[in-house]
């Protein structure tokens, strides 16, 4: 977080963030639902459809973060 510009201050201040996770978390579903009907609903390319892809295994990845880091750090 050093290199972005964050430091100590901007670890407090996302830490203080974790209690509002589970709203990201329904926020973040509701989001990738609404995109993945707009897609269906208008037949859209498949470009559009593998980018939405993308967007969703990294919105899920993100998500999930600390628990897959916690993970590979207990191994």
């Amino acid at each position: 977080m050093a290199s972005l510009g964050l430091g100590s201050a901007g670890s407090a201040y996302f830490s203080n963030l974790t209690q509002y996770k589970p709203i990201f978390v329904l926020i973040t579903g509701i989001l990738l639902y609404k995109g993945y009907s707009i897609i269906e609903k208008k037949n859209a390319s498949k470009g559009t459809k593998i980018f939405f892809w993308i967007s969703a295994a990294i919105s899920i990845l993100a998500l999930y973060y600390p628990t897959i880091l916690s993970l590979i750090n207990a191994s």
